[in-house]
């Protein structure tokens, strides 16, 4: 370097400002804090931030903007994933989201609303209170429906919301005292 360029400027107050790039080699680690609390490391192949003590926050503070979470789009590109709106002060998933087996979707502070796949079979299970299917939507409807034993789905019975009636289409089955079929 020449005479003239400045690389860093330090202060009495021990700080210092870099007037270009900070680079460091692969497998070197960038150490932050008095014990090496925090490191930041390119290994030539993958990045990793590593917390060593307390909790890692990742944290925005401008009003209104967001914590966008992107990754390539599979094509070459990047694209959003998901974000933490700080607008709309919430959390928008822009790609499906995928829970493997035996992964629950727990839903309310107690966990009390589930939702979860084992491996065979679905499960939406409710822990507290009564449990509520509704369909908001003017003359909505909600249908059940099923495998028809062929290979392909059929409607078994139907909340008709415009008629304000049940609607069965397959024969009903009473067990227990007064069984039979309707």
């Amino acid at each position: 370097n020449s005479a003239n360029n400045t690389i860093a400027t330090f202060t009495s107050a021990l700080n210092t400002t870099f007037e270009g790039n900070v680079s460091l080699l692969d497998s070197k680690t960038l150490n932050i804090g008095t014990g090496n609390d925090l490191q930041l490391i390119h290994d030539g192949t993958n990045s990793v931030i590593t917390n060593i003590t307390g909790n890692l926050y990742i944290r925005n503070d401008a009003d209104d903007a967001d914590i966008v979470f992107q990754s390539d789009n599979g094509s070459g590109g990047r694209t959003e994933y998901f974000k933490l709106d700080g607008g709309d002060v919430e959390t928008v998933f822009s790609k499906r989201a995928k829970f493997v087996d035996n992964v629950n979707l727990n839903i309310g502070s107690s966990r009390d609303l589930r939702i979860f796949h084992n491996g065979s079979n679905s499960y939406i299970e409710n822990h507290t209170g009564n449990f509520y299917i509704k369909n908001k939507a003017d003359d909505g409807d909600i249908s059940f429906q099923s495998d028809d034993g062929s290979g392909g789905v059929a409607e078994y019975f139907r909340l008709d919301g415009g008629l304000e009636r049940n609607i069965f289409y397959k024969t009903i089955r009473i067990n227990g005292a007064g069984a039979g079929y309707l």
